[in-house]
Formats: C-alpha cells, sequence, structure tokens
C-alpha cells in the first residue's frame, strides 16, 4: 500500500507543536491573490502569500471543512470573511458577476509553531476548484460579512437534463424509444390460473 506522506514528513509532523495553515490561490478579476488564513505575509514555495485574517483589526477568516460527498452531491469549501471593511464590500458586491466561476486552488502546509520552520514539502494540494458567487450578508452597522464558496469541478455535474419525463420529451431524446409509454396509466393485471 502507498503511503501519503514519505518518511521525513512523517517525522516533521511527529514534532510536538505543529500545525497547518491554508492556502488559496484565487484568480481574480483584479488579478491573482495568493491569500493564507494566518496574520502578515509569508513566502512559502517560492510565492509570497498575504494572510487575510487581522484579530487587531477585527477581520477573522473561517474555513469550513471539506467533507466527502454523498451521492448526487459535489464537494465544497465555504470561506467566511467577517469584519470586513465597507469598502470591500461594496467591491465584492461590484465584481460578484465577473467572480463566478474562476479558478481557485486550496493547498495546506505544516509548519512548526516554535521556530516557524515550514516543512521541506512545501504546498500539498487540497482543493483544486472554482469560486462560486459571493454572498453577503451585514446586519447593522458593526456586522459584515462575506461567503466565498469554493467548488470541485464536479459541481456543475449536478444539475438535471432540463427535460420533462413524458413519452414525448423521451422520444426526442432517443428516436423511437418507447419506455415511458405507459407512465401514469393505470394497469390492471388479471392473473388466469
Amino acid at each position: 500500500m502507498a503511503t501519503q506522506f514519505s518518511e521525513a514528513e512523517l517525522e516533521f509532523l511527529r514534532r510536538p507543536h505543529i500545525a497547518r495553515a491554508w492556502f488559496a490561490d484565487i484568480d481574480l478579476p483584479s488579478g491573482r491573490w495568493r491569500l493564507h488564513n494566518g496574520v502578515g505575509r509569508k513566502t512559502v514555495g517560492g510565492q509570497e502569500w498575504r494572510g487575510v485574517s487581522d484579530p487587531g483589526g477585527g477581520q477573522l477568516v473561517s474555513i469550513g471543512a471539506v467533507e466527502d460527498p454523498r451521492f448526487g452531491q459535489a464537494a465544497k469549501i465555504d470561506i467566511v470573511l467577517a469584519g470586513v471593511n465597507v469598502a470591500f464590500l461594496r467591491s465584492v458586491k461590484d465584481q460578484g458577476r465577473q467572480i463566478e466561476g474562476r479558478l481557485a486552488d486550496v493547498y495546506w502546509c505544516a509548519f512548526d509553531q516554535e521556530t516557524q520552520e515550514v516543512w521541506p514539502s512545501g504546498l500539498k494540494t487540497m482543493f483544486p476548484g472554482f469560486l462560486s458567487s459571493p454572498k453577503i450578508s451585514w446586519s447593522g452597522i458593526g456586522s459584515r460579512t462575506v461567503l466565498l464558496t469554493i467548488e470541485s469541478l464536479w459541481h456543475s455535474q449536478n444539475y438535471p437534463f432540463g427535460g420533462k419525463w413524458t413519452p414525448a420529451d423521451q422520444r426526442a431524446r432517443f428516436p423511437g424509444d418507447k419506455g415511458l409509454d405507459y407512465v401514469g396509466v393505470k394497469v390492471q393485471e388479471i392473473i388466469r390460473a
């Protein structure tokens, strides 16, 4: 059985104070944004990533769990930005249609909290996906949030085909098919022995 981590990675992960950080590479209308869920700027994998959390300024980021999808459902990640300012809220509202469908890849990386050492393997791809239309909510003057959903490639495959379950629609899809001719017809079976 193949292992997910090498021996060097496992040795790093067994340290006493290892944490993970989330990274998102998002293609926005204003350009490519490389963000992480912490504070400040970090260089990982040869790229500079900007932190979007600012506990002192009141802006926090929540990243939802990626759950195994059920049948007929695609996986997604919800990212909530809380405490955003009015200018950012307006920019998201103005560019909502342009944001939808753009590339967004989510990575994770382990690091040692004591030494701030990033593990040698760099970023691990967690979830390649696409942005959905952002959702904005606010309450009064103090509570403003933006919800971004990163959907998997298969999310758009969850839509119905757009037809009706009638004999005419079935023949339009598959000429000569009589599979739906008796849908909705009461059938009475008489058994003779």
